[in-house]
Protein backbone atom coordinates (compact mmCIF):
# COMPACT_ATOMS: atom_id res chain seq x y z
CA UNK A 1 0.00 0.00 0.00
CA UNK A 2 1.76 3.50 -0.81
CA UNK A 3 1.23 6.57 0.54
CA UNK A 4 -0.99 9.39 -0.43
CA UNK A 5 1.38 12.61 -0.41
CA UNK A 6 -0.57 15.27 1.75
CA UNK A 7 -2.48 18.21 0.10
CA UNK A 8 -0.68 20.84 3.05
CA UNK A 9 2.11 23.36 1.72
CA UNK A 10 5.11 22.85 3.22
CA UNK A 11 6.84 25.93 3.00
CA UNK A 12 5.44 29.45 4.49
CA UNK A 13 6.06 30.77 0.37
CA UNK A 14 4.06 27.61 -0.28
CA UNK A 15 1.21 28.35 2.39
CA UNK A 16 1.10 32.38 1.68
CA UNK A 17 0.37 31.15 -1.73
CA UNK A 18 -2.97 28.79 -0.90
CA UNK A 19 -3.84 31.68 1.56
CA UNK A 20 -3.52 34.27 -1.88
CA UNK A 21 -5.46 31.46 -3.94
CA UNK A 22 -8.49 31.10 -1.52
CA UNK A 23 -9.40 34.80 -1.40
CA UNK A 24 -9.25 35.18 -4.93
CA UNK A 25 -11.59 32.36 -5.64
CA UNK A 26 -13.83 33.62 -2.68
CA UNK A 27 -13.69 37.30 -4.09
CA UNK A 28 -14.61 36.12 -7.25
CA UNK A 29 -17.72 33.70 -5.97
CA UNK A 30 -18.91 36.48 -4.19
CA UNK A 31 -18.49 39.21 -6.62
CA UNK A 32 -20.67 36.55 -9.28
CA UNK A 33 -23.19 35.33 -6.77
CA UNK A 34 -24.10 38.22 -4.06
CA UNK A 35 -25.65 41.59 -4.67
CA UNK A 36 -24.37 44.80 -2.20
CA UNK A 37 -24.14 45.57 0.45
CA UNK A 38 -25.91 42.50 1.92
CA UNK A 39 -26.31 40.44 5.44
CA UNK A 40 -23.26 38.30 5.35
CA UNK A 41 -23.36 35.11 8.00
CA UNK A 42 -20.02 34.18 9.07
CA UNK A 43 -19.26 30.51 10.68
CA UNK A 44 -16.16 29.76 12.98
CA UNK A 45 -15.40 27.08 15.15
CA UNK A 46 -13.04 27.99 18.20
CA UNK A 47 -11.37 25.91 21.10
CA UNK A 48 -13.79 27.13 24.10
CA UNK A 49 -10.51 28.52 25.92
CA UNK A 50 -9.22 31.98 26.41
CA UNK A 51 -11.91 34.34 25.54
CA UNK A 52 -11.96 33.14 22.20
CA UNK A 53 -15.65 34.13 21.54
CA UNK A 54 -15.16 37.44 23.07
CA UNK A 55 -11.94 37.49 20.37
CA UNK A 56 -13.96 37.14 17.44
CA UNK A 57 -16.50 39.30 18.68
CA UNK A 58 -14.11 42.15 18.88
CA UNK A 59 -13.01 41.60 15.34
CA UNK A 60 -15.89 42.97 13.98
CA UNK A 61 -15.69 46.39 16.59
CA UNK A 62 -18.60 48.53 16.90
CA UNK A 63 -20.48 47.38 14.00
CA UNK A 64 -24.29 45.97 14.60
CA UNK A 65 -23.81 41.62 14.75
CA UNK A 66 -26.03 39.44 15.63
CA UNK A 67 -24.00 36.44 17.05
CA UNK A 68 -24.75 32.61 18.16
CA UNK A 69 -22.76 30.44 19.92
CA UNK A 70 -23.52 26.86 20.10
CA UNK A 71 -21.49 24.57 22.38
CA UNK A 72 -20.04 21.15 21.62
CA UNK A 73 -21.17 17.87 23.53
CA UNK A 74 -17.88 18.25 25.15
CA UNK A 75 -17.81 21.82 25.57
CA UNK A 76 -14.34 22.06 24.42
CA UNK A 77 -15.63 23.52 20.96
CA UNK A 78 -17.98 26.77 20.41
CA UNK A 79 -19.84 27.20 17.07
CA UNK A 80 -20.08 30.89 16.71
CA UNK A 81 -22.14 32.53 13.64
CA UNK A 82 -22.16 36.11 13.59
CA UNK A 83 -24.91 37.65 10.61
CA UNK A 84 -23.47 41.41 9.54
CA UNK A 85 -24.26 44.02 7.06
CA UNK A 86 -21.32 43.84 4.66
CA UNK A 87 -20.85 46.33 1.66
CA UNK A 88 -18.78 44.34 -0.35
CA UNK A 89 -16.45 40.87 -1.20
CA UNK A 90 -13.23 42.78 -0.04
CA UNK A 91 -15.20 43.90 3.63
CA UNK A 92 -15.48 40.03 3.97
CA UNK A 93 -12.48 39.11 2.97
CA UNK A 94 -10.94 41.45 5.49
CA UNK A 95 -12.63 40.27 8.01
CA UNK A 96 -11.81 36.78 7.87
CA UNK A 97 -8.04 37.78 7.48
CA UNK A 98 -8.75 40.00 10.74
CA UNK A 99 -9.44 36.33 12.35
CA UNK A 100 -6.17 34.75 11.41
CA UNK A 101 -4.71 35.14 14.43
CA UNK A 102 -7.36 33.70 17.04
CA UNK A 103 -5.77 30.37 17.47
CA UNK A 104 -7.28 27.59 16.91
CA UNK A 105 -9.90 28.93 14.68
CA UNK A 106 -11.69 26.86 11.97
CA UNK A 107 -13.46 29.15 9.31
CA UNK A 108 -16.64 27.80 7.69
Amino acid sequence: MSEQPENKPTTPKEQAAKKVAFYDRLKEELEKNTDWPTKYMYKFIVPNQDDNVAKVEQRFGNQEIDLKKNYSKTGKYVSITVVTEEANPDAVINRYKSMEGIDGLVAL
